[in-house]
């Protein structure tokens, strides 16, 4: 009788034990993003890191313990005011190849969040890329698209302009050549590398590219395929194709006219000459 009593209590003991043992699962939800990380990715990283080097512009860490924090500031609200009249903002941009920093038209808190976001930073390691896939991720349709996008092939989805209006990438598959209104962008991809090209794209802080990506950004999978197609590029492993610059066609279609002339020029007293010799 007392060996079934066990029997039946059995169950009621090694069950609850059972369930005590096995932890809950709990679902992680995503850390929300930091505003500050967000707004730093969105509108300084494509020229400035914290801790990476210098990108178009220099490398933020430690700025607080060699400028005041006013300074700092005006720097990052209105830097248009400091570059005008101040002799540090002067040097400093003589010494980054007189590339201007824009203003980014933020408000005076956004302001502090991202001066208290370099403090943080200058001390610890942080990852201020924001939303950011790396170049790794991507496939052959990246790349191809990427190139579309650049030569004007594909049209990006808010009306931005073809790349190629402007730039030149050496190697590139197209009849038209490359503008040279602005940098060539065939090395783009070392000089910035992957983070800071990212931002540039999405968020260009060069004057001439600020104004004319302002109302019409690309979005962030056009970005991304512009991105491949430049680190391929960089790579040299761009579709092979024998690309003339601007000023050598200049000079080829200057001396296509200058023998059509030359001809018609030949002929033109030929009746006269043919006259007087008989």
């Amino acid at each position: 009788m007392r060996f079934r009593c066990v029997l039946l209590l059995l169950p009621l003991l090694v069950v609850p034990g059972l369930l005590l043992a096995q932890e809950p699962t709990i679902l992680e939800e995503d850390t929300p993003p930091d505003p500050a990380i967000e707004l730093f990715a969105a509108k300084c990283a494509s020229c400035h890191t914290v801790g990476k080097g210098t990108r178009v512009g220099p490398d933020l860490t430690g700025v607080h313990e060699r400028r005041d924090r006013d300074w700092i500031l005006q720097m990052i609200e209105t830097p248009s005011s400091l570059l005008s009249r101040d002799p540090v903002a002067r040097r400093l941009l003589l010494e980054y190849d007189n590339v201007r920093m824009p203003d980014p038209g933020i408000s005076e808190e956004q302001v502090i969040s991202l001066y208290d976001l370099i403090v943080r930073c200058s001390a610890e390691p942080c990852e201020l890329a924001g939303k950011f896939v790396p170049i790794t991720d991507a496939v052959e349709e990246d790349f191809s698209r990427g190139e579309a996008l650049f030569l004007g092939h594909e049209r990006t989805v808010n009306g931005s302009v073809a790349c190629i209006s402007c730039h030149n990438v050496s190697g590139v598959d197209s009849f038209v050549p490359g503008g040279t209104l602005a940098t060539d962008l065939t090395h783009v991809f070392a000089r910035l590398g992957d983070e800071g090209l990212d931002a540039a794209l999405k968020n260009p802080a060069f004057p001439l590219m600020n104004k004319v990506f302002t109302d019409h950004p690309l979005d962030p999978e056009e970005a991304f395929a512009l991105r491949a197609f430049l680190y391929e590029s960089n790579r040299g492993a761009a579709i092979a194709g024998d690309n003339a610059s601007l000023p050598l066609f200049g000079v080829l279609g200057a001396g296509l006219v200058l023998v059509i002339l030359n001809a018609f020029w030949s002929r033109r007293l030929r009746g006269v000459r043919k006259e007087l010799t008989r």
